[in-house]
């Protein structure tokens, strides 16, 4: 398949690309350079979201527990526009990974950037 979301073209026929026969024959057919392309663009993309709701933690004073499930809300939903926007809800055509993998990947790498950002800015808005 074409892959739209990382701007990659349809392989060439002397190209490697891994795959799969299918049970009626079909050959499945996954381009490994536009996976890592993938990865990398939803790595951007988590990284960045959990520096922005760190922020937005840190400004509106959450703490404790209502900082980590703003965390947690904001993870899943920037994850489901992900899957809605730039996948039309066909994750197996972009990855191989399974629903729960893909909603949870990234976690503590994001994470530790939210906890930064969000103490960071909690403490410069209302502690200094």
């Amino acid at each position: 398949m074409i892959d739209p979301m990382a701007n990659i073209d349809a392989p060439d026929p002397g190209m490697d690309a891994a795959g799969g026969g299918g049970a009626d024959g079909n050959q499945e057919v996954f381009d490994m350079n536009a996976y890592r392309s993938n990865l990398r663009k939803m790595d951007k993309i988590r990284s960045f979201m959990g520096i922005a709701s760190g922020c937005v933690a840190g400004v509106c004073g959450l703490t404790g527990l209502s900082g980590l499930a703003c965390f947690i809300i904001l993870h899943i939903a920037v994850n489901l526009s992900l899957l809605a926007f730039k996948m039309k809800f066909d994750l197996h055509s972009y990855s191989r990974e399974s629903m729960f993998a893909f909603l949870t990947a990234d976690f503590q790498k994001c994470a530790m950037s939210f906890m930064l950002f969000w103490t960071l800015f909690f403490g410069l808005v209302y502690l200094f």
